[in-house]
């Protein structure tokens, strides 16, 4: 509790006006960002579907406008605030721009636009029914499988309203860059994910390490939930790419494995009225760190009951599986996990060389610690 307190005092006093070399590092009142962020949106929109090949398709223009304002609201639109905190956040103050912080926010929906066709796809791979506290999007369509296309349109009209935004830039080329990495990592991610479920008929136990979970949550996680919005951003900072360095690579890397460990621990644990989105990976016998950590400290006996039950359908066997949690106290296990990984991160932003990139560090992982949606 002592070293909990001690963060929380760090975290207020990083958020109150700093002096160094005359510059004050701007103070983020995230309340009022996420309503500017938010109030942006009609217009991404609108610039969306007024782009060539959408405008001169009147019913295709009125089918993107339907789907954006369904999928891209509702959400905690984190990856998106990201970038629009991040640009104020990194920028020296004697360069701030509106007009670029303006820019910032419209690169912010760019990213929330890429994660909704992310999951727009994954809730009809596993069968996800709420998304958001509401219908998935593939439920609301008459055959769910159409809901694909969707997806794909967003992707691709995001790639097109990136190109509106940033193509005359400089380095348009690197953001671009970002983006495809981002995007074809999570959908390695999304292959890598989906065959890595237990089947019991092969057997397949072997591929749930710690490794094998490593490599999905860096590529599902890292790269586009937290990579893509801090160095997209970066390239709207004045000398920003000196800021882009290996350690806040790597930072991102790992806070992307402490998000994927915590969506385990939610899909397992969580209130799903409060996630907003449905709990099936024991049902779909996926590899988490529950999973993982589970056969990593079970005996003989434990292993068997895993193998019987993890990847049912069956309630009772679900149940089960989660009963085989408990006796492994693997809540413990998380929440000691869970701090281990918050202290490693604390000391990877003191590395940081720039007060506001700190502050913005330590507000995004403060925000994610111990999360319940």
């Amino acid at each position: 509790m002592a070293k909990l307190l001690r963060y929380s005092r760090l975290f207020y006093n990083q958020l109150r006006p700093l002096h160094s070399n005359n510059l004050s590092v701007p103070i983020i009142n995230l309340e009022k960002e996420k309503r500017a962020f938010q109030a942006v949106l009609p217009e991404f929109i609108d610039d969306v579907i007024t782009r060539p090949k959408i405008k001169q398709l009147p019913e295709v223009a009125s089918w993107m406008k339907q789907l954006l304002e369904y999928t891209l609201t509702g959400g905690k639109l984190g990856r998106g605030l990201m970038a629009s905190t991040g640009y104020k956040m990194f920028e020296d103050p004697d360069h701030f721009s509106v007009k670029t912080q303006h820019s910032a926010r419209l690169l912010g929906w760019c990213v929330e636009m890429l994660h909704t066709s992310l999951i727009v796809f994954d809730d009809v791979l596993d069968g996800g029914t709420v998304r958001h506290g509401k219908p998935s999007w593939h439920v609301r369509r008459s055959i769910s499988n159409y809901a694909f296309t969707d997806a794909m349109l967003i992707h691709h009209a995001m790639m097109d309203v990136l190109e509106l935004y940033f193509g005359k830039t400089p380095f348009y080329n690197n953001m671009s860059s970002l983006f495809q990495e981002a995007t074809y990592r999570a959908v390695i991610a999304e292959h890598m994910d989906l065959c890595s479920g237990y089947n019991k008929d092969t057997d397949n136990i072997e591929i749930f390490t710690m490794s094998h979970l490593h490599d999905i949550a860096t590529y599902k996680s890292a790269y586009y939930s937290f990579k893509l919005p801090i160095f997209a951003v970066l390239l709207l900072v004045k000398n920003g790419q000196n800021l882009a360095t290996a350690g806040l690579h790597e930072f991102c890397m790992e806070l992307g494995i402490l998000m994927q460990a915590q969506d385990d621990y939610l899909d397992a644990y969580g209130n799903e009225t409060v996630i907003g989105k449905n709990c099936r990976d024991i049902q779909e016998g996926k590899c988490t760190w529950f999973s993982v950590t589970a056969l990593q400290r079970c005996n003989s006996a434990q292993r068997s009951i895993f193998k019987e039950y993890y990847g049912s359908n069956d309630l009772e066997h679900v149940q089960r599986i989660k009963q085989l949690y408990d006796e492994l106290n693997l809540r413990h296990v998380y929440e000691e996990y869970e701090l281990k990984m918050y202290e490693d991160l604390l000391r990877r932003i003191d590395e940081v060389p720039h007060q506001g990139g700190r502050t913005l560090l330590t507000g995004i992982l403060n925000s994610c610690y111990k999360r319940v949606k």
